[in-house]
């Protein structure tokens, strides 16, 4: 009986990890590691190791399945389709909407949204990520031209300080997470700032619990200490920045000075000196 090896992407979370299905028979019986990904160097979360359980569950539709008399029924997939395309013609236009998803391919998501554009005649395309995610790829395209991280996910364990904002890593992103604790193996500051505190906080050195929606105080707060202090890459802020005296002008009020930020986030003023101290003077933030 011949097994093979067919690598491939873990479509779970956003880190990209890799790791090679295991093939036999024309059927998916279970994952292997890919050593040589250098994402994941052969590691995987639970979730990227039971990824391909769902592809031969008992519970997987395989038959579509249509509503009569209240109860649904096996169908043929003639009989879906012909129904489909029936109700579709009914809403041609802007009365019809499409919903896309994070947990198909670029190349599927571009087939829907031309279908909704030339076929069903619709602008109405929406994402679920426009509830979560989309927000950050805006403002990190602002800010750093990119939707993206700006770094590759090795440098996170090379790092002497790491200041983890809003995410709870280790049950997210379990494989960036492994990064995260690499860095505080080798002698790295952790500063953990949130509202709860998650299983990632718990490995911090800092925890830092602001209140809801107060954390853009937090950060100018941090940028007004750095810059106070000349901790700032002064270099880096000539060459690579713009409008830097504007951002500058607004974080250097006394609004976001530490006792003042305290008050508005409710985390001590000595813990934001102190993380802002760490994150400025480490050399590898």
């Amino acid at each position: 009986m011949e097994f093979k090896y067919v690598p491939t992407t873990c479509p779970y979370c956003g880190t990209g990890c890799g790791f090679n299905l295991v093939v036999r028979d024309k059927k998916v019986v279970g994952v292997q590691p890919w050593q040589r990904n250098p994402v994941n160097e052969g590691k995987l979360c639970p979730k990227g190791n039971y990824a391909w359980e769902f592809i031969n569950s008992p519970d997987r539709l395989t038959k579509p399945l249509i509503k009569r008399n209240g109860k649904f029924e096996e169908a043929t997939w003639d009989e879906a389709y012909k129904l489909i395309a029936e109700n579709f013609k009914k809403y041609l236009g802007e009365q019809s909407a499409c919903l896309a998803s994070a947990r198909v391919s670029n190349e599927e998501n571009y087939l829907m949204q031309k279908f909704a554009r030339a076929v069903l005649k619709t602008p109405n395309i929406d994402h679920c990520a426009r509830l979560c995610h989309a927000s950050t790829v805006v403002g990190l395209a602002g800010a750093f031209g990119s939707g993206a991280m700006t770094q590759s996910i090795a440098d996170i364990a090379t790092s002497k300080c790491l200041l983890v904002i809003g995410t709870n890593t280790f049950e997210q992103h379990p494989l960036i997470g492994r990064r995260i604790m690499q860095a505080k193996a080798n002698g790295a500051k952790i500063i953990y700032a949130d509202p709860r505190l998650t299983p990632t906080g718990k490995q911090a050195d800092l925890f830092l619990q602001f209140y809801s929606g107060t954390d853009v105080a937090l950060l100018n707060c941090f940028m007004q200490l750095i810059l106070k202090n000349g901790w700032e890459n002064k270099e880096f802020v000539k060459n690579r920045t713009k409008d830097f005296e504007k951002v500058k002008e607004i974080v250097m009020k006394d609004t976001y000075s530490p006792e003042n930020v305290s008050k508005i986030t409710g985390i001590p003023a000595k813990d934001i000196i102190t993380a802002a101290e760490w994150f400025g003077t480490s050399g590898q933030s």
